[in-house]
């Protein structure tokens, strides 16, 4: 693979310095991926309907090790484990496979995500690396959004009847663990109004076609802060935006998010006001009992 050219406008001393250290320790992470990906790896399950691999653990391992070698007073939070406390006010949250099922059944569509929250509790910049598509995402706050030097704008569509929207995964709807039946049931009104509605099984390839106005919406329940910050950062920089699904403020930690390109959140939340004003009744009730 070859080197990884960053172009970018000047930025803070210390922004530059956390983006190139991302960028060279997302590739060293995919390269080491790939590798898994291509000799073998084993697999156990992690929890309710979930997995990891050896691959994973691996990443997340060289990711830790060479960002707190670089930032020892950064912050860091690992999907995997890793964690530590820093005293900087900076703190890389990283996912070092997104995308763990589709990496196993030996698809493409799956990143090294790597991101850094500020000290306002939003994303400072964000680094994604597909290893089987030979793409590297990122974006740093203020300074755009791009694709190996390719800049990222989010698409301009404004009709509902022309949305193209991706979906958060879904998994088996009878087992007691699960909670999807409920979600899809909460988005169907939604559905039956855009052109399109699809799933590929990663966050972080679904925030990146938002930026590249490939698709105009992502929807997204019951996640983690490593599974968004870094695409929300690269999405954000192209010009796109987020909001809760009641259409309340959001946040990359709040339960429920719609990510879309800055002109279509009304409209989506408006689609989704009667089940999410349903859902709130049922809880109310339920409160009361």
């Amino acid at each position: 693979m070859g080197m990884i050219v960053v172009m970018t406008p000047r930025l803070p001393t210390i922004l530059d310095a956390h983006l190139s250290a991302a960028l060279e320790v997302a590739q060293a992470a995919g390269e080491l991926v790939l590798k898994f990906q291509k000799e073998g790896f084993f697999v156990r399950d992690k929890g309710i309907l979930d997995l990891v691999t050896e691959a994973d653990e691996a990443a997340e391992k060289l990711i830790y090790e060479q960002l707190r070698e670089r930032f020892p007073e950064d912050g860091f939070l690992g999907e995997e484990g890793a964690e530590s406390e820093g005293t900087s006010g900076y703190v890389w949250v990283v996912d070092p496979i997104d995308g763990t099922v589709n990496f196993s059944r030996g698809m493409s569509e799956y990143g090294v995500s790597i991101g850094l929250r500020g000290p306002d509790g939003d994303a400072e910049l964000g680094v994604i690396r597909f290893p089987a598509l030979n793409k590297t995402y990122w974006a740093v706050r203020g300074g755009g959004a791009f694709c190996d030097g390719r800049q990222l704008q989010v698409s301009s569509t404004d009709r509902l009847d022309r949305f193209l929207i991706h979906e958060t995964d879904v998994c088996r709807t009878d087992h007691p663990g699960a909670f999807q039946r409920k979600i899809l049931k909460a988005h169907l009104p939604l559905l039956e109004k855009a052109m399109r509605w699809r799933i590929s099984g990663a966050a972080v390839h679904d925030l990146c076609l938002l930026a590249e106005g490939r698709i105009d919406a992502y929807l997204i329940d019951r996640f983690h802060e490593w599974d968004v910050l870094a695409g929300w950062a690269i999405v954000r920089e192209a010009g796109g935006a987020l909001v809760g699904q009641d259409g309340s403020a959001a946040t990359c930690r709040s339960p429920s998010i719609v990510f879309h390109n800055g002109v279509c959140g009304n409209q989506i939340v408006e689609a989704l006001r009667p089940a999410v004003r349903a859902r709130k009744a049922r809880d109310s009730e339920a409160d009361t009992i």
